[in-house]
């Protein structure tokens, strides 16, 4: 009789996992951008891109093997606690060595560059091999923690999540975003092949540039809400806790007609990102808290208008108000047909943040394009930010902050629900 629940068990936990995955594949493909633009793009770089197939089934299979051997189960709540900040602490040390030995390759003064980083190879090696072992016991205690969490927040149905959250520390596509020239808009983007260097991304952007008349950027991402989701190790804990939450929450919303609607124009695209970026941030907090004891943050918002924003401190540089700084000022150009102005001068601001020790590596209008969808940003612009900050102080908790606005099928819906809120008519 045991031994038959176990296979029932063990049967009806594949097909879930199945069909999470088809799921996750189907809305891959569904809520992409489907403009002619987008399709020309994806044609010129096909040769780079992304195949989520492959790393579905992949992806599926070592998450039967963890469900089956549950790892991570036996040790104590401490051991967990333990096991999770070593194992980003390593991480954060083997993303130290990759860039010291990339460093040394690329220095042409270097003879014999092997040699040169044979030590740092070594220890690169060791620290990679330690995070492959205890990998599946930490991604485990991670799904648990914030599982927990998001149920006991409201976020699940009868205290169980749908679809579960599953994720895998992997490397990440990286994402071709393209924007306009005379305005910044996320006109099209391709996912392409995580193990690109910077000269196959700078020839992409330039090739598709100059094909199309475009502005074009190459950005690495930090996660992806496919299903199981996808995260980089290379980051905090907290921000780790608050991806984990984020891309989760984009699996979810592909049920509700928010998700649905995602890239039917960028203001959905941005009223998505900004609710999964609330709802991320909300949760990450709360398990950085509860299980590692990391405070939560105060709220800092930022300057809706040039007019708010207060001078330059020549004792400290803050990064979001300067960008919000250049994001307010290209606007502005952009909007008097300034093009060519307005790239220079974007250009003179990313030499300032790198000065500062902030590496873009390129900052135009599609890099604002990309972070621009993230409206609680400094590199928005947009009122949807402020305006789903209002809505979430008017509603008591997060999980009626969710249930509210995972009805959105257009933007228009927004301003009517912040409007009920606001007459006391929710």
């Amino acid at each position: 009789m045991k031994r038959r629940f176990l296979f029932v068990f063990l049967g009806i936990s594949l097909l879930l996992i199945l069909l999470c995955g088809l799921t996750g594949a189907w809305m891959w493909e569904k809520t992409s951008p489907s403009s002619p633009l987008q399709k020309e793009v994806a044609r010129e770089v096909k040769s780079y891109r992304f195949h989520l197939a492959e790393y579905e089934v992949g992806a599926i299979a070592a998450k039967v093997g963890d469900w089956i051997t549950r790892p991570g189960t036996r040790l104590t709540p401490e051991e967990q606690k333990s096991l999770v900040e070593n194992y980003v602490a390593l991480a954060r040390e083997a993303d130290h060595l990759e860039y010291e030995i990339n460093r040394i390759y690329a220095d042409p003064k270097q003879s014999d560059p092997a040699a040169a980083s044979a030590d740092l190879q070594k220890r690169l090696d060791g620290i990679n091999r330690l995070m492959h072992e205890v990998r599946p016991m930490v991604e485990a205690i991670l799904e648990k923690q914030v599982g927990q969490t998001l149920a006991e927040m409201g976020l699940g149905t009868a205290g169980t999540l749908w679809p579960p959250l599953v994720f895998n520390f992997s490397a990440l596509p990286n994402y071709l975003v393209i924007s306009p020239r005379d305005h910044i808009e996320l006109a099209a983007g391709v996912h392409l092949r995580p193990d690109l260097t910077i000269p196959e991304k700078e020839s992409i952007e330039d090739d598709v540039a100059s094909k199309f008349d475009v502005s074009t950027l190459v950005e690495e991402l930090g996660g992806l809400g496919v299903w199981p989701t996808m995260l980089t190790d290379k980051a905090s804990l907290s921000w780790i806790l608050d991806t984990i939450a984020h891309e989760w929450f984009h699996t979810y919303m592909a049920f509700h007609p928010l998700g649905w609607h995602m890239f039917d124009s960028p203001q959905m695209d941005t009223i998505n990102e900004t609710v999964a970026t609330i709802v991320g941030n909300e949760v990450g907090a709360e398990v950085a808290w509860r299980y590692y004891d990391i405070p939560k943050p105060e709220p800092q918002p930022l300057p809706e208008t040039p007019a708010e924003l207060p001078p330059p401190d020549p004792n400290k540089f803050d990064f979001r108000l300067e960008m919000r700084r250049t994001r307010l000022k290209v606007d502005e150009l952009l909007a008097e047909g300034k093009i060519d102005e307005a790239e220079a001068y974007m250009e003179a601001r990313r030499k300032l943040f790198v000065e500062h020790g902030y590496y873009i590596r390129k900052l135009n209008q599609a890099y604002f394009a990309f972070h621009g969808s993230y409206a609680t940003s400094g590199a928005s612009t947009d009122p949807i930010g402020p305006k789903l900050r209002q809505l979430r102080s008017l509603t008591p908790d997060l999980a009626t902050f969710v249930h509210e606005v995972q009805r959105i099928s257009k933007p228009e819906d927004l301003d009517a629900l912040l409007a009920a809120w606001q007459a006391g008519q929710r």
